[in-house]
């Protein structure tokens, strides 16, 4: 089951915690790029997630106990894929970037809202609407020599994290979060299982850094589980997109990779313009 209600500082603390880890899991991932793709990297991620998820719950004597199978399935299936996306964008492009395009997942979800589903329309929610698009359109066009597919896949990664995102929300109230997670990670591993020969390329400094990116992935999504469950949807998610610049600081710093004045004022928007979107939903 879940676990007790935490207060809101103690939500957003587990919210900034997995934005640290889901950072420095993007750098080693990107630092792995050269010698395997993002399938391979990705399978090594849900396995070493499985195996430290198994190991923690023989250790706190929980069972492998599902409450509510749908919503669990539906996080496991669009949250595998949408990790895997993601690690692909980065191995085509860079960690910043591909963070990016894959935290752009609000605007998507509004557009759903707003096309699909028929809700309101608010004078914010256009305005952010047309920021967001306007930031991803410049980071899109930013003049760096990045392929289209890897914007393409980051974009894609993002649409299906906005799906996930929904999933995790519903399960974390009556799943163990541990639990959810292993459920990415059961999907993870079947869908990206025809990528192990590439297992033969691993060299010790390869290996360190897929299980320290396979650990911090682990880490990161706990906690985002927790930290999501007892605030609302709207806030939590604003407090996600720290995971951006922290991500874009990391890629400086540890990989020498560049960025533009498009690429910043893009991401700027972007932020700005998901951010009056969450507070029109208030």
């Amino acid at each position: 089951m879940a676990g007790k209600t935490l207060t809101r500082s103690q939500s957003i603390l587990y919210l900034q915690l997995s934005n640290v880890f889901f950072a420095a899991t993007a750098v080693c991932v990107s630092l792995l790029s050269s010698r395997f793709d993002g399938y391979f990297t990705s399978f090594c991620r849900f396995l070493v997630g499985l195996a430290i998820g198994l190991a923690e719950l023989a250790a706190r004597k929980r069972p492998f106990k599902i409450v509510r199978f749908k919503p669990w399935l539906g996080r496991g299936i669009f949250g595998a894929a949408g990790m895997i996306l993601y690690y692909i964008s980065i191995a085509l492009g860079t960690p910043g970037r591909a963070s990016v395009l894959n935290n752009s997942f609000p605007l998507f979800v509004a557009v759903i809202a707003v096309l699909v589903l028929r809700e309101d329309v608010r004078a914010a929610t256009v305005a952010g609407l047309i920021l967001a698009f306007s930031g991803v359109a410049l980071v899109l066009w930013d003049g760096a020599a990045v392929t289209p597919l890897a914007d393409a896949v980051g974009i894609a990664s993002g649409f299906i994290a906005g799906i996930s995102y929904h999933f995790n929300k519903r399960a974390s109230k009556t799943e163990d979060p541990i639990v959810i997670y292993l459920g990415v990670c059961i999907v993870g591993i079947l869908a990206t299982a025809f990528s192990l020969p590439q297992a033969a390329r691993l060299d010790v400094a390869s290996a360190i850094l897929l299980l320290l990116a396979g650990a911090g992935a682990y880490v990161a999504q706990i906690c985002i589980t927790i930290g999501l469950r007892d605030i609302p949807t709207t806030e939590g998610s604003v407090h996600t997109f720290a995971k951006i610049p922290l991500t874009v600081i990391a890629g400086i710093a540890f990989l020498g990779d560049s960025i533009t004045i498009r690429f910043v004022a893009g991401t700027a928007l972007l932020i700005v313009g998901l951010f009056l979107n969450q507070l029109s939903k208030d």
